[in-house]
């Protein structure tokens, strides 16, 4: 399977909005037959540059949702401050 970088910049694109892999590969109008590869590739193959594009398109996302979520909880939202602090343990326990 040969990729284009416009190929990996629409999967990174698509992952950014958070669509699962089986979705994308429609989207890309992949076969049938090499759907579930594809999402297996997604999930598991990390020397992959359709892997890389999938988590880079996803982890952006999480990280300016999670800005979002600190600047609120700065500001005093009584809603992002759970949220904030939920990150702050989640990021102590993988240390």
């Amino acid at each position: 399977m040969t990729l284009s970088e416009e190929i990996l910049k629409q999967i990174k694109d698509m992952s950014a909005a958070l669509l699962p892999p089986a979705e994308i590969a429609i989207l890309l109008d992949t076969p049938t037959d090499q759907r579930d590869y594809f999402c297996d590739i997604c999930k598991n193959h990390c020397s992959s540059p359709i892997y890389t594009s999938y988590h880079q398109g996803r982890l952006q996302t999480k990280l300016n949702l999670r800005k979002t979520v600190i600047k609120l909880a700065v500001a005093g939202s009584p809603a992002a401050e759970p949220l904030a602090d939920k990150y702050m343990k989640e990021q102590s326990i993988n240390e």
